[in-house]
């Protein structure tokens, strides 16, 4: 074929794309070595388990205190109970969701040199995303079998290695340790 031959004709019927194929979106997110492994995580989760059940034992410990003390003056003791249960219910309901939101960590995670924060560009969760990764987990521990399949999800889960409830929140746990 010359220079100046037209090029070999498709046979009839033939499909030919108009526009190339889209590529594949570029992977954002942290680079493999930077991932907080399973063991950590699972370490700091179960310190968080210890810290929560301390201090609910220490609110619980001042209620009945309180309660002792004025056994003479019941409407005190009632109000202190209702004090002290709403301070339980606030430390169940906002420890793991502000921690998360405010410094990117829970002290379980901390202690084991972890972070949570965004996928996309690293930077902590907003409010509402610490708000939905703590809900999505807690209602999914309440489904059998699902809170399991939750947590066991960042075992097999590539590239980033999140549990369900960070897939959730477009969230993934990195380590702060080189």
């Amino acid at each position: 074929m010359s220079m100046y031959q037209s090029p070999q004709q498709q046979p009839y019927g033939y499909w030919q794309p108009m526009y190339p194929p889209p590529s594949a979106p570029p992977v954002v997110g942290p680079p493999p070595g930077a991932l907080g492994n399973q063991g950590a995580r699972l370490a700091g989760r179960f310190l968080d388990a210890v810290f929560m059940v301390l201090a609910l034992l220490l609110v619980a410990g001042l209620i009945v205190l309180i309660q002792n003390l004025t056994v003479d003056n019941d409407v005190i003791g009632m109000v202190a109970g209702v004090i002290g249960y709403v301070g339980i219910g606030l430390v169940l309901l906002c420890y793991e969701p502000v921690m998360n939101w405010k410094s990117g960590a829970t002290y379980g995670k901390r202690i084991c040199g972890l972070r949570v924060v965004r996928l996309d560009n690293g930077q902590n969760l907003s409010f509402g995303r610490a708000w939905l990764r703590w809900f999505t987990s807690f209602v999914m521990g309440f489904v059998p079998f699902l809170g399991l399949i939750n947590v066991l999800w960042c075992l097999w889960d590539k590239p980033f290695q999140q549990c369900l409830h960070d897939k959730a929140a477009n969230s993934v746990v990195v380590s702060t340790r080189p």
